[in-house]
């Protein structure tokens, strides 16, 4: 009883941020879930570079695997991905390698659906964001009640890079950001709308 109460006394919150394709903004999504920890969590950022020859596979091994190194320390984990990182596998995919042992996932402006409309020079620069898309598509149907209802969609509703038809799984629980453009909905996500994010991967 005495190591049991030591260890939940040393457990944390990790929460994984996966940011997405090319974000010339991404040092200040940075500097903005460093503010996180005054919301009681610790977000690390897990960066997906899916340009170069390294394949899916590698990329969200090295994900998963953060995963497992958290949770036999003992603590919590959560998943939040931003447009193609969320979409594209990185966060939904691995969730769906650890369902049991992820504790919420949220995605932000989040590319889930319709992968046919994603530009050829886009595909070919980031071959294996391809291929987490062809595979996304695959797994969604594995998705069952129980497990959708550790999802979270954050969306704006005038976003046309990621829009809102792109971003639905039925039966998750949606949020939706005030009208602004892409960027500025996920940093207003990241910044101001925190709570209510961090608030959705506690329940």
């Amino acid at each position: 009883m005495l190591l049991y109460s030591s260890l939940m006394a040393g457990q944390r919150h990790y929460v994984i941020y996966v940011p997405g394709i090319g974000d010339d903004f991404l040092h200040v999504q940075l500097l903005l879930i460093q503010c996180w920890r005054l919301r009681g969590v610790r977000a690390v950022t897990a960066t997906m570079p899916w340009a170069g020859e390294e394949a899916f596979e590698a990329k969200i091994a090295r994900l998963v695997s953060r995963v497992d190194t958290y949770r036999r320390q003992g603590h919590r984990v959560s998943l939040v991905g931003a447009s193609a990182g969320a979409g594209a596998g990185a966060v939904l995919n691995a969730y769906l390698q650890r369902k049991e042992e992820i504790q919420g996932v949220a995605y932000i402006c989040g590319k889930v659906n319709y992968p046919d409309t994603v530009s050829a020079q886009t595909y070919a620069r980031n071959p294996a964001f391809k291929t987490s898309m062809q595979q996304l598509q695959n797994n969604l149907s594995l998705l069952v009640a129980a497990d959708k209802r550790k999802l979270s969609s954050f969306y704006s509703p005038v976003d046309t890079t990621v829009p809102y038809a792109d971003t639905v799984i039925e039966g998750v629980l949606e949020q939706k950001l005030p009208p602004l453009g892409h960027r500025w909905a996920i940093l207003y996500a990241l910044s101001i709308g925190s709570g209510k994010l961090l608030h959705t991967l506690k329940k």
